[in-house]
């Protein structure tokens, strides 16, 4: 996105601190979450991608193609390159520490989404648009991507698509951020599938101006064209994978409703919602065709942002019809929640574009904030949901899977791995990994006999630091943004004044919604496992099982270190 001329060069600095306060409350948050439900463990898809991926390279034959075989419908060279390059850095496999640079990646992602909209959006709205976007990429709704280290495709797609938008939608054709941003659209299908959505979210911006000025000048004729090309080789690349068969929409009826919860989100049980997330960037649209309309700028960003989101909803209602019913799975919400963004945005700009002289300033900057106070509480909504149906499930899945694995490494033993319950998604799949000589150089320690229990890579004492201190970072996040805005209010650097009680309240907001979905949580992870595994005990005993109950009691009265 090119740069505004008329930002002198002070004001980043200022702005950068607001970035610096943002940037520590998200990583501290989904540093917390990793703390209390990450595990040492490879989980789900990393099997898989121990077999297909490192054992060649382990064995010495990968070779590029390998980086760019096809993982289902999807072409993930970039999260196979962060992997391996995770894994020779720091000298062994650490899910824990791939969940950890994921975050890192995740926290630059939100920087750079605030980043573009402060540009778009103008100087003055820096500390409102950090303030607001906080909650969505702190709250913990889409914790799949957070503790599934495999997931990082998710936010690498994200980082792609926003430079792609950006970039090849408002940077002049043959400039560098143009050309920068077709590079990063090519880029992206190698990221995920639905990578192609980005060029196609920028053809859509491309027949958008042509409509506005009634004719498609030579620019935008060029953005057009590249924006359809990089689409059409996405759908080359695109590769159709049978076992997702079963999870379409298989008619009409599946479609359109998995479409209605989808942009409803976060009001997913209530598809009637998606009206009012849609209504803004519809009416922002109509504005946007005024001929008196000045912010056309903002106003092409945030619709093409929003496009983008929809284009992605429209996808998973078609290739995710049959999946989550009564809840999209957690790991789409990152992509679900960009429409919501947009539409909060739109709400600021149209109360900022239609200003009227019977409505007081205080009216016209607080419905941004109302519409966010009902956002914020879907928000807080479906994270307790998630919490409360995915993440204890998942880690209480997780401890049983660290069991079998490590009372397998103590007797070798393999029926202790394939007694169920057991590692998912198939303990003979996770077997092929434990029993090959040549992983022993680098699985966790976790996965490794007894003896060798405590070997660790050369990273792990600061992940576990990082991890041990994730509430002090979300706390100093927390604390920079209380005393940015006490300084902005008292000098009023980013022209904030004692009247704009819209800034205070938009923090309390903040504290609100994090405060609400993390004030049941415990703040140490022995406390979580510890309960969880007298909960196992007491399943195994209904089943009978009294070995295993004896080893969860066990488990649930030693002292742990984690």
């Amino acid at each position: 996105m090119t740069k505004p001329t008329n930002l002198a060069a002070d004001s980043f600095k200022r702005f950068a601190a607001w970035l610096a306060a943002l940037f520590l409350v998200v990583l501290g948050a989904k540093l917390w979450v990793v703390q209390l439900y990450g595990s040492p463990l490879p989980l789900w898809d990393q099997w898989y991608e121990a077999e297909l991926f490192f054992r060649p390279w382990l064995e010495g034959h990968l070779t590029w193609k390998d980086f760019f075989a096809p993982y289902c419908e999807h072409r993930i060279f970039f999260t196979r390159l962060l992997d391996l390059s995770v894994i020779r850095l720091n000298g062994r496999w650490e899910p824990l520490l791939q969940m950890t640079v994921n975050v890192f990646i995740f926290a630059t992602y939100a920087c750079g989404l605030a980043y573009c909209l402060w540009e778009v959006l103008g100087r003055k709205s820096g500390w409102l648009i950090c303030l607001l976007l906080a909650p969505f990429f702190a709250l913990p709704y889409a914790s799949e991507n957070t503790i599934w280290a495999f997931n990082s495709q998710a936010y690498l797609l994200a980082i792609f698509s926003l430079a792609t938008l950006a970039g090849l939608g408002f940077g002049k054709p043959g400039s560098r951020w143009w050309w920068f941003g077709l590079v990063t659209a090519v880029l992206g299908l190698f990221t995920m599938a639905s990578g192609l959505l980005a060029p196609a979210a920028i053809a859509g911006l491309a027949v958008l101006r042509a409509i506005k000025h009634r004719r498609m000048d030579r620019g935008n004729g060029i953005t057009l064209g590249a924006g359809l090309a990089v689409t059409v080789l996405g759908g080359f690349l695109t590769v159709a994978y049978e076992g997702d068969r079963l999870l379409r929409a298989h008619n009409f009826t599946e479609f359109a409703s998995a479409l209605a919860r989808n942009l409803a989100w976060p009001f997913f049980s209530t598809p009637e919602m998606a009206g009012l997330i849609i209504l803004p960037l519809a009416l922002l649209a109509a504005l946007y065709f005024r001929p008196s309309f000045v912010e056309l700028r903002a106003a092409e960003f945030l619709l093409v942002l929003g496009l983008w989101s929809a284009l992605q909803s429209i996808a998973l209602a078609y290739g995710r019809g049959n999946f989550g019913e009564a809840v999209p799975a957690s790991r789409y919400m990152d992509k679900l929640n960009v429409l919501v963004i947009a539409s909060l945005f739109a709400v600021l700009l149209l109360s900022r574009s239609l200003s009227h002289p019977r409505f007081s300033r205080w009216t016209g900057r607080s419905l941004p904030l109302i519409f966010a106070v009902v956002i914020f509480s879907g928000l807080c909504r479906v994270s307790q949901i998630v919490m409360e149906d995915l993440l204890v499930p998942t880690r209480m899945m997780t401890l049983v899977a660290e069991e079998r694995v490590e009372t397998f490494m103590a007797t070798g033993n393999e029926q202790e791995m394939l007694e169920s319950p057991t590692v998912r998604p198939s303990p003979e799949v996770a077997l092929l990994t434990l029993r090959n000589p040549k992983f022993q150089a680098i699985l966790p320690a976790i996965c490794l006999p007894p003896a060798d229990a405590r070997v660790t890579g050369r990273f792990s004492a600061a992940t576990q630091w990082l991890l041990r201190n994730s509430t002090g970072i979300l706390y100093c996040g927390l604390g920079f943004f209380a005393g940015l805005l006490g300084c902005a209010l008292v000098r009023s650097p980013l022209g904030l004044a004692w009247e704009n009680r819209p800034a205070g309240i938009a923090f309390l907001a903040l504290l609100a919604a994090l405060g609400f979905v993390w004030s049941k949580t415990p703040v140490k992870r022995e406390t979580i496992e510890r309960d969880l595994d007298y909960k196992l005990a007491a399943y195994f005993k209904s089943v009978d099982n009294f070995k295993r109950a004896a080893i969860f009691e066990h488990k649930a009265g030693m002292p742990k270190n984690q």
